[in-house]
Parts: C-alpha cells; structure tokens; sequence
C-alpha cells in the first residue's frame, strides 16, 4: 500500500484546522502522513496543531514563525513528505472518508492520469452542490474547474517544478493543473461527492484579486503555456475568424512578426472572450 501525504498549511484557521485534520484521520485508506505547516499564524493555530500531532501519530507540524504565503507552505510541505502521492488540502475544507481510496485506485492503476478529484460541496454559509464546469482541456485554459484538493504524484509534481512563485496573486493551482496537461497527464474526475469547499461569510481569497493582478495573472498563466492555448481549435478558430476590428489588427501585426506575438494576441483574445 503507497503513502499518501496530505499536505494541509494553516494561517489564521485554528478554528477550522481540526474539522480538516480529522478528516483525513477518518480516511478508510490507512497508509497516510499528514503534513501540516503553521505559517506564521499571529492567532493560536500552532498551539491547535501541537496539540493534534501529539493525539494522532500520523501528523509531522512545522512551525513557521513567519508568514511567507501559500506558494512557499505547499511547496516546503510536499517537498518534506514521503509519499508517493499528494493531495493538498486547505485548512478550512474537508474530505470524505473514502475520498483518498477511491483517488489512488485510479493513480495506481492509471499511469497516464496526472490528475484525480471528484465532485464537490460546498457547506458553511452555503450547503449545496459545487456545480464546477466539467473538465476538458478547452474548458480549462479558459478558466480553472479542478479544486485545489486533487491527488497526483509527488516525482510527477517535481518534475513540472511545483507550484511556481510568480503566482503569489492566486490561480497557483491552475497554473499547476495546466503544467500537468502540458506534459500530456490525463485528469479524471470521480463522480461522487467527496470533497467540501467551505464558504466564508468573509471574502474568499479570489475575490480579493484586483483587476490589475487578473489581467497579470492571465498574462502569466499565457507566458508560462503558450502552446496549450496556440494548439487549441477553439481558440485558433475564434482568433483568426473574428471580425472584431481590434483582434484583425493585432492579426495584421502578429502575421508580420513572429510567433512570439500570438502571445500577446491571445491576451487580447482572453480578455475580449472570456472576462
């Protein structure tokens, strides 16, 4: 049976970070580390985890005792884990029981799959179904419709470079589903409910992004997958058969230059399409 480490960071969650840890310790899967990184917290999240990792064995806690962001958390957690697979996991979200059994029996017997998550629901000040858009690989350069809590590989998350630090405004885990694609790793969804996005009556941290580091971080998400969005029909037939006067001028110059200008063009076409 291959370890699973589930990588959960903390800043300011101590009165969430236990509903999270036990539900990872309620798991029907039993080969499972939790790695848990306080990050400078300024309330008593520390204390909360200190206290959980003496009463449950399969926790390892580092204490940071400064914030340096999530990027920096998740990628020092996954990198001090020792399993095979990862799965992240908020501090205020949680996972069903049979959620990290049903995900390795679809790594494990799907070599090509980079990528496994299942629906979803949301609870806290809303109880529903979180009705994310279905995957495909269209879908997703447009926006992102897998939740941060998907398994995938540890050796296949190092090779892609892990989660990149110029994504500090958010969006670092489309960024990262997006190296998977690129690579050429299948994502599959499990068609059960079993992980819970809790929602805030305080602003989520995607709705805290201002318009300027949206625009910045669709020009990254672009710059750093390029020919995902120059290989997709979709986006070609729109570019190139469009009567939008600005996108035919930027045709004009884009054909008179080099392929480093469809960079560029394709902001345009983001933003005209999709914002």
């Amino acid at each position: 049976m291959k370890k699973v480490s589930v990588i959960i960071p903390c800043y300011n969650q101590s009165m969430f970070i236990q509903e999270a840890i036990e539900s990872v310790i309620k798991q029907t899967y039993s080969n499972i580390e939790i790695v848990c990184i306080n990050d400078g917290s300024t309330d008593n999240s520390s204390q909360v985890i200190q206290r959980l990792a003496q009463k449950y064995k399969q926790i390892i806690f580092f204490d940071e005792k400064e914030n340096h962001g999530l990027i920096y958390a998740r990628n020092t957690a996954i990198n001090a884990a020792s399993g095979e697979y990862i799965l992240p996991l908020d501090a205020d979200d949680t996972i069903e029981p049979e959620y990290i059994e049903e995900t390795v029996k679809i790594l494990a017997n799907n070599p090509d799959t980079g990528i496994v998550y299942s629906k979803a629901r949301l609870f806290g000040t809303q109880n529903k179904e979180w009705k994310l858009p279905d995957y495909s690989k269209s879908n997703i350069l447009y926006a992102n419709c897998i939740f941060v809590s998907a398994m995938f590989r540890k050796s296949d998350f190092i090779s892609i470079g892990g989660y990149k630090e110029c994504m500090k405004d958010g969006y670092e885990d489309w960024d990262l589903w997006l190296s998977f694609i690129e690579k050429g790793f299948n994502v599959h969804r499990i068609d059960k409910i079993l992980f819970n996005y809790r929602k805030h009556n305080k602003n989520s941290r995607s709705s805290q992004i201002t318009k300027k580091q949206m625009n910045n971080i669709y020009k990254t998400i672009l710059k750093h997958h390029t020919s995902l969005y120059i290989e997709n029909d979709t986006i070609t037939q729109k570019l190139f058969s469009s009567s939008d006067k600005k996108l035919q001028k930027y045709k004009k110059i884009c054909l008179s230059f080099s392929w480093f200008i469809i960079i560029e063009l394709l902001i345009i076409l983001y933003v005209l399409f999709v914002k």
